[in-house]
């Protein structure tokens, strides 16, 4: 009977111990590293789907032909079993043009632009569908598909640089140093807002080519092997900049108005940085006598119709399939040898 008993209390702890050694096994696994690809889809200003820009995640404003690629590569610490925080480099491709919305007052402003983008940035991951531990020497290789399921969300915080480019004639042209919408002119001017309220308008100064940007997601990752995962994974990128299509003014600045040029002549105004200033500022379609939609012959009137939208900055959504390796550290004598 004594021996009965002594068997059961050894194999009581026995279990017991192995079970806590596989509880604590991810502190001997906190690091990993992961690389992955995508797509990218930019919410912003221009392009779009039929409605008006949308906001936040902005479905409803995603255009499939705007859709440009996207990579990362990054490195993960696990604090707590559930809890972790990683540090990634990402690159994508920025892409919108108006001609092909089919919401038709975007289809007549007619601006476009594309932008290489690189963001590095620290997220904070929390698993609400905690990641199963594999022992050293597990009496399986796979388990079944819930088994190798995890589930996270995450939040972070980065820093974004990104340089919008328009195309004419066949060349790719950079849009910050052309002040596209009067900026670094001093020129003020009275127009009538969409309320038919006279309002005095003052140009921006030179945007900058970097923002900041708060990415907030959801992604699924599933365990390959005891070192291998794949996960899936979308987020929205928000940022601190109305200017990464290069477009946020309320109204056109219009290069060919008589009196900015009188204001210049008298050196009361700073003058376009350039021939392809007025060009690249203002490409807006009219329509004929037929309906059919043609490049203007003049340009839009000074503070006449909306360029942009300065209620909102720009996002961006991105999509991206990843591999995860993870690392043992193989000092630690929490491995438990079998499960």
């Amino acid at each position: 009977m004594k021996r009965t008993l002594a068997l059961i209390l050894m194999a009581t702890l026995s279990i017991g111990s192995a079970f806590s050694q596989t509880s604590q096994r991810w502190k001997s696994e906190r690091h990993s590293v992961y690389a992955g690809l995508g797509i990218n889809n930019f919410m912003g200003d221009l392009a779009g789907g039929r409605g008006d820009a949308a906001h936040f995640f902005g479905l409803k404003d995603f255009k499939f032909s705007d859709t440009r690629p996207a990579a990362t590569l990054g490195w993960r610490y696990r604090i707590l079993e559930p809890l972790s925080v990683r540090v990634d480099f990402s690159y994508a491709m920025m892409h919108a043009d108006d001609s092909k919305s089919k919401n038709e007052n975007r289809e007549l402003r007619n601006l476009s632009f594309r932008s290489n983008t690189f963001e590095l940035g620290a997220k904070i991951d929390y698993y609400f569908i905690k990641e199963k531990e594999v022992a050293r020497y597990s009496t399986f290789t796979r388990g079944s598909l819930f088994r190798n399921i995890s589930a996270y969300v995450f939040v972070g915080f980065g820093g974004l640089h990104f340089n919008p480019k328009a195309k004419y004639d066949g060349s790719w042209y950079a849009l910050q140093p052309l002040h596209t919408e009067g900026q670094g002119t001093g020129y003020e001017y009275e127009t009538l807002n969409e309320d038919g309220v006279l309002v005095k308008v003052s140009p921006k100064d030179e945007y900058k080519l970097w923002a900041f940007t708060i990415p907030i997601g959801l992604g699924v990752k599933y365990r390959l092997t005891k070192k291998f995962a794949i996960s899936l994974e979308i987020s929205n990128h928000y940022t601190t900049s109305d200017y990464l299509d290069d477009a946020r003014s309320d109204y056109y600045f219009n290069y060919n108005d008589a009196d900015y040029l009188a204001a210049v002549a008298a050196g009361k105004a700073n003058a376009a940085p350039s021939d392809l200033t007025p060009i690249l500022a203002d490409r807006h379609l009219v329509k004929d006598d037929a309906g059919n939609k043609v490049e203007a012959t003049e340009p839009m009137l000074m503070g006449q119709m909306k360029r942009g939208d300065s209620s909102y900055n720009d996002a961006y959504i991105v999509t991206l399939i990843s591999l995860h390796y993870k690392f043992s550290n193989v000092g630690k004598s929490a491995k438990p040898k079998y499960n």
